[in-house]
């Protein structure tokens, strides 16, 4: 679909099959906004701000300026979690969303498992905004709880214990940000930079999401070109971690790793 298609499908709130299946005639205020739209994309605006929503494993999601765009290599971590709860008979999972954002990855996971249960983190009022809308819009408020709290303090501070941890942090370097396109460049820093190497918060998850997860759990945690390496060797370092995958999005880049705390007798 263009990105014109995309527009009148918002305008007309049609889907992209009743945009060809059916004569589109836009009125004179519905050619004014379409010509806004354009405008807004021409000066670098995200479409998906332009548009209001994205989709994100077939559900919609409200987007806008203050929250990061959920992408398509986004869906190869949900996707992993989800095969891994379905081959264990795991129906009633616990998960911890760090980092949250539009809520797209515990609401997705919601949406496939309905006996689990969620909480979503984030620091940033705007993009929890985003995260309860769309948790309303998809129909799972009721099993998911949203937190505004800095990863670092709750952490430490949680006394829940969680069958998954799961993560798709800032990993941008921030040497790398400026040279990201320009519509990139328009959704919020704080959800891309992640640091000098791009590192700073895995450093920080995988030792406390061990502290955190229930013997057996799961951590799964999307990553950026080249991080596969170092993200190894934290998990070896950390200690505690077995059954190590890698996996791969739909461009053949190493994306998603996930693992497991290894049981033992003071953790089951």
């Amino acid at each position: 679909m263009t990105e014109d298609e995309l527009f009148i499908t918002a305008i007309l709130n049609c889907s992209r099959s009743e945009l060809y299946t059916r004569p589109v005639q836009l009125n004179d205020e519905q050619n004014e906004q379409f010509e806004v739209m354009k405008w807004r994309r021409a000066a670098g605006e995200p479409v998906q701000y332009i548009c209001g929503f994205t989709e994100f494993m077939g559900h919609r999601m409200e987007v806008g300026p203050g929250v990061l765009v959920p992408r398509p290599e986004t869906e190869v971590l949900v996707d992993a979690v989800l095969q891994t709860f379905k081959a264990e008979g795991q129906g009633a999972p616990f998960m911890l969303d760090i980092g949250t954002g539009s809520g797209c990855i515990p609401i997705s996971l919601l949406k496939e498992v309905p006996g689990a249960r969620a909480v979503g983190l984030d620091v940033s009022p705007d993009a929890l905004g985003y995260a309860r809308r769309n948790a309303s819009l998809n129909g799972v408020s009721d099993r998911l709880e949203f937190i505004e709290r800095d990863v670092f303090w709750y952490m430490d501070e949680t006394r829940h214990r969680f069958d998954a941890v799961i993560t798709n942090p800032p990993y941008i370097p921030t040497f790398q940000l400026g040279g990201l396109p320009v519509d990139v460049r328009r959704e919020p820093e704080l959800a891309l930079d992640g640091g000098p190497d791009g590192l700073h918060f895995y450093r920080f998850i995988v030792p406390t999401a061990w502290r955190v997860l229930k013997g057996g759990g799961l951590i799964a945690l999307e990553f950026g070109d080249g991080q596969r390496k170092e993200l190894e060797n934290l998990l070896a370092i950390t200690g505690g971690w077995d059954k190590i995958q890698v996996l791969k999005d739909n461009a053949g880049r190493n994306r998603v790793i996930i693992a497991r705390k290894m049981k033992g007798p003071e953790n089951g």
